[in-house]
């Protein structure tokens, strides 16, 4: 049985609708909820939708997620997560972490962001066809982050516990750990986890982005990565915690290192803090995480544990970490650094731009916010 807005939308293409109203009536349509979703064949859906979705240009893969799969995410009931969330999402997932990674690795080691859209590119100089492809870029690296942020509000996951807030710095009790499996009907990011193939192009995105020097971008991202680590500690799945203790808190550091998350280096900070308070007694990945950075020493981490034993205050240990991470880095993490300006107006971008042939860069050398990213 098919809805009259599906039919409409889907299997009548003479009707000439665009794809933004095709796209806005399929999403509105949802908010009606169990009714709107019972009448679909799900499969029908997910083909109509998807099966394009790897020769779809930026622009139009950031109107299917903004205009139909984050109300999609919204309205879905959690019985039907099962029947529709891998097949609709796995496909985008695995192309847009695919897709972005390659084209920021083009924008931050070549100047140029090489998206594949190639109509509405207002034709011009090769500057002003850089930018446009730069805000391609970044507009659709947002929604894609945004999709995950919803995905971890918490009205979709009622079944996450809550952190205990009091700080203090004791042992987990392993005898209260669930199986993963037993979030899946009540968190959405559990149900995600819970599904490998679904899971890890959604984990590599998470810990890509703290690179990807858009500020914007990690705000979003951040809450998802909190749920992340809610699931971890409260989870007995060893996989996800060695991802956290070691992947995500690295990625977590690697992102102070830029200036364009000064934005979001307070909610940095809490992650790192967070998984260390909760996970460095499980696995040794924390602690040999913050033993690599290049200025740490064995007695300043056992002093930085034994200050953190000390305050029960969530934010008096964050300072604690704060100042770890500086002293570790040799006051190399620019997220931190006082009173920096992020949204810096330069002459497009600091970076070599693609007609010249340059040296790959480190990441910390392509931080520089180009006009895109303020458009």
């Amino acid at each position: 049985m098919y809805s009259v807005a599906f039919l409409l939308l889907f299997f009548f293409p003479k009707l000439m609708l665009t794809h933004n109203f095709r796209y806005n009536v399929l999403g509105l349509s949802a908010t009606i909820g169990d009714p709107f979703f019972k009448s679909l064949d799900f499969h029908s859906v997910a083909v109509a939708l998807m099966e394009n979705v790897q020769s779809m240009e930026f622009r139009h893969i950031r109107q299917l997620v903004h205009s139909v799969l984050i109300y999609l995410v919204k309205f879905f009931p959690p019985d039907m997560w099962e029947a529709w969330l891998e097949k609709l999402l796995h496909p985008l997932f695995v192309h847009c972490q695919q897709a972005l990674s390659c084209s920021w690795s083009s924008l931050m080691h070549e100047g140029r962001a090489k998206v594949p859209d190639l109509h509405g590119i207002v034709a011009g100089s090769d500057l002003k066809v850089e930018v446009m492809e730069e805000k391609l870029l970044r507009d659709l690296t947002r929604e894609i982050c945004s999709l995950l942020s919803i995905m971890a509000s918490s009205g979709l996951n009622t079944g996450l516990p809550a952190l205990e807030q009091s700080g203090q710095f004791t042992r987990v009790d392993m005898s209260s750990l669930k199986d993963l499996d037993s979030f899946s009907s009540s968190s959405m990011v559990g149900f995600l986890l819970n599904h490998k193939e679904l899971a890890l192009p959604v984990l590599r995105i998470s810990i890509q982005a703290f690179t990807w020097t858009d500020g914007e971008a990690v705000t979003k991202v951040s809450s998802f990565c909190t749920a992340v680590i809610v699931l971890a500690i409260s989870s007995n799945n060893e996989e996800l915690r060695q991802f956290v203790s070691k992947d995500l808190f690295s990625a977590a550091i690697q992102g102070l290192t830029l200036e364009s998350n000064a934005v979001i280096s307070a909610d940095l900070v809490g992650l790192c803090r967070e998984i260390f308070i909760y996970m460095c007694d499980r696995d040794p990945a924390p602690r040999q995480v913050l033993l690599s950075l290049p200025c740490i020493t064995p007695q300043d981490l056992h002093a930085f544990e034994d200050a953190l034993t000390k305050t029960s205050s969530p934010k008096e240990q964050k300072q604690h970490m704060k100042s770890l991470l500086l002293l570790g880095t040799g006051n190399q993490l620019k997220a931190l650094a006082a009173q920096k300006s992020v949204n810096v107006i330069t002459n497009v971008s600091a970076r070599p731009r693609s007609s010249v042939n340059v040296p790959q860069t480190r990441i910390e050398e392509g931080e520089t916010v180009g006009l895109a990213a303020i458009l």
